[in-house]
């Protein structure tokens, strides 16, 4: 599984020692990715000062979290748990004495927050909705919010007019796992999540959308130029769809990339500083936290399973350094004061 560890991270400090210790993890490929993108981001710090970060003090342990410039504690910690296994298997194999961040607890990560993250208020998100000049823009931002996601964002770019359950107010969401040569899914699992009228009417306004403003309306058009401000769109069953081109199938579905593009249109003419789907997600997330704890309660284990089961979260575990009562609170003062 890994004979080409060596070759492929010549680029790390130690590539030896790395490759060892993925390779007696037992990991699986995704895991493997992960590490070699956090132990590539350590071996600056390694080659500053010539040495394995096994053998780094505390605090030269702690120039690096600060050094991810992370947003929020789950980031911040993921790293350090990655680092800290490493350091672990090292001190088994003697290697080194001590693993410098064994005694670091969850709540410790928050020092090392570049800056606090502050999400998206669901008043906001509706003013940003207004803004868009594009329903085919303002959707996907809501649904990201309310907790579709998937696999390359599958859950957005599979949605047909015939998932939208317009009585019963709820989509049908398919996640794909395989997809064919048009990206349609082979393999896929399904899920269903209610959804506002505030949503069905961002959705309905989609589909019956017929051409694309450019830009989001912000185009800088030259006179002489024969440029149209706007695109046709592909008429199929899909909520979400791309612009009609010579080379586009009008049967498949759109692509991830379709759906970040739009986003950094949005971010730019909308100047805000930070839109990315993980982001939305987490806003969203902290969203319905608010709606489930009302006025007095905090966030309780409970409140983070129906979380994690919204936005299809495999461990709701995951969320315990991201929705907590005080940040619910911070994001949603005004709710908590008479």
């Amino acid at each position: 599984m890994m004979t080409n560890t060596n070759k492929k991270n010549n680029y790390l400090f130690r590539p030896e020692l790395k490759s060892t210790f993925l390779e007696e993890g037992d990991f699986s490929q995704g895991t493997i990715k992960n590490y070699i993108r956090i132990f590539s981001k350590v071996s600056e710090y390694e080659k500053e000062l010539d040495k394995d970060i096994s053998q780094f003090s505390f605090e030269e342990l702690e120039k690096i979290l600060y050094g991810f410039e992370a947003n929020n504690r789950h980031t911040v910690e993921t790293y350090g748990r990655v680092i800290s296994s490493y350091l672990h298997w090292c001190v088994q194999k003697g290697i080194a004495q001590e693993n410098q961040l064994e005694k670091i607890k969850s709540n410790d990560f928050d020092r090392y927050i570049k800056a606090k993250e502050t999400y998206i208020t669901e008043k906001q998100l509706r003013r940003y909705e207004d803004l868009c000049a594009n329903y085919q823009d303002a959707v996907i931002l809501r649904l990201l919010y309310i907790g579709a996601g998937g696999k390359q964002h599958s859950e957005i770019s599979n949605l047909k007019v015939n998932d939208v359950d317009w009585d019963r107010k709820q989509l049908r969401l398919v996640n794909s796992l395989q997809v064919d040569d048009r990206g349609r899914p082979k393999k896929s699992t399904e899920r269903f999540i209610p959804v506002d009228n505030r949503t069905l009417n961002l959705i309905k306004g989609a589909i019956e959308q017929k051409s694309y403003i450019k830009r989001n309306g912000f185009m800088t058009i030259p006179e002489k130029d024969n440029v149209r401000e706007y695109t046709d769109l592909i008429q199929n069953d899909y909520v979400v769809r791309a612009s009609a081109t010579k080379n586009s199938d009008p049967l498949a579905p759109v692509d991830k990339f379709v759906i970040h593009r739009r986003l950094t249109v949005l971010a730019e003419t909308l100047d805000i500083d930070y839109l990315k789907p993980k982001y939305l997600q987490r806003s969203g997330m902290i969203y319905l936290a608010h709606s489930l704890i009302g006025r007095d309660e905090e966030v309780t284990l409970d409140d983070l399973k129906i979380i994690a089961d919204r936005f299809n979260i495999k461990s709701y575990h995951n969320l315990k350094a991201i929705i907590t009562t005080k940040t619910v609170r911070e994001t949603y003062p005004e709710e908590f004061h008479e």
